[in-house]
């Protein structure tokens, strides 16, 4: 009976030192998955995606971001919004995330992609840790799932109020668009999230 309390002791202790952990992991690790608040509709693409309807004529959908100017390569996966209504961005530091509700790079409209800024507690840097450094007339490179590349040009960059809903960036549709967005300034240690947002605003080349 001794020897079965004991291993029984060992073995709740062993799986409760895991999950302490894992909790550690999950507070300390990973920056603030918050971005700017959007209110958006579907592409068209997206909605027939959803449907399990026919390929829609078009740009396919994002696989590689690069910015060659700061040395970026990374890929891309899929997000929606965050709980708090925001849009999400991805989990690991080296990733970048195409907001899907919106429209595709390359079609008209508004598209978005978030990356994280900062350094990690593991020690790995953010996959936009430089992307204030972009210039206008830089480039950004889109490639889609059926090999083509889509070229934009920088515009501008603003910074913002994580609590902004700004409309040039979601909204805007009178053209082709490629906004970035990324964390900037202080980093707040007690809501884990830096005090400002930057986007990097792009135009598909001519």
């Amino acid at each position: 009976m001794a020897n079965n309390l004991s291993k029984i002791f060992f073995i709740t202790a062993g799986i409760s030192v895991f999950l302490i952990i894992l909790v550690l992991y999950v507070v300390f690790a990973l920056p603030s998955e918050n971005g700017l608040p959007v209110n958006t509709q579907p592409s068209p693409n997206e909605v027939a995606d959803t449907q399990n309807t026919t390929t829609v004529a078009g740009p396919g959908l994002p696989v590689e971001l690069s910015i060659p100017s700061i040395k970026v390569n990374a890929p891309i996966i899929y997000v929606g919004l965050a709980a708090d209504g925001s849009v999400a961005v991805p989990k690991g530091p080296h990733e970048t995330a195409w907001f899907k509700l919106g429209p595709r790079p390359g079609e008209k409209g508004s598209a978005v992609i978030t990356g994280h800024f900062g350094p990690w507690q593991t020690g790995a840097k953010s996959v936009f840790d430089n992307l204030y450094q972009l210039k206008k007339g830089d480039q950004i490179r889109v490639k889609d799932d059926k090999g083509e590349v889509l070229i934009f040009t920088v515009r501008e960059s603003r910074i913002y109020k994580p609590e902004e809903s700004p409309p040039e960036v979601f909204a805007k549709n009178d053209g082709v668009y490629l906004n970035l967005i990324t964390c900037n300034g202080d980093w707040l240690k007690n809501q884990k999230t830096y005090t400002q947002r930057l986007v990097v605003f792009a135009d598909i080349a001519k």
